[in-house]
């Protein structure tokens, strides 16, 4: 085996200073290749520790920084979407208001089919078309919740 690969030369010069200072061990060679047997399988699992070690860390970094930045993905299509949404909001509440005077409850499918039917305005609607309708139904479930909440107080 050579132990040039497993251990650093540094390390291999101060054995081979021990080895000269203590006779025992400068004249026993199948003691000072169990050491350096023992030395290279300590070097070994080491080096398999802190690899180990190593990629963890690795993958931690990595994983919290993907987290990073899909938050920011996150507000920043927040920040697309915020003025259709208030606009929505209004306009919602506009009708629900109404509704309400004549004693009537206005569900968010019926102000959905609405919006779509009648709306013509020059405001985008950020969501796309495949799901259009059920994140409009979603948007206005959540208004109702919160015009109603602000009616019970």
């Amino acid at each position: 085996m050579d132990y040039k690969e497993f251990l650093p030369p540094r390390a291999l010069r101060k054995f081979d200073a021990i080895c000269l200072h203590n006779e025992y061990l400068h004249e026993n060679k199948a003691l000072q290749q169990q050491i350096l047997d023992c030395m290279a399988d300590m070097m070994t699992e080491a080096r398999e520790y802190w690899s180990k070690l190593h990629a963890t860390t690795i993958d931690a970094v990595i994983t919290e920084d993907r987290k990073a930045q899909a938050k920011k993905r996150g507000k920043a299509r927040d920040n697309k979407y915020a003025p259709f949404r208030e606009y929505f909001k209004n306009l919602q509440q506009q009708r629900f208001n109404e509704y309400y005077k004549q004693g009537q409850k206005m569900s968010a499918n019926s102000f959905v089919t609405w919006f779509l039917a009648y709306n013509q305005t020059d405001i985008e609607i950020p969501y796309r078309q495949s799901n259009l309708k059920s994140k409009l139904i979603q948007l206005a479930q959540a208004n109702n919740r919160e015009f109603i909440k602000a009616f019970e107080c």
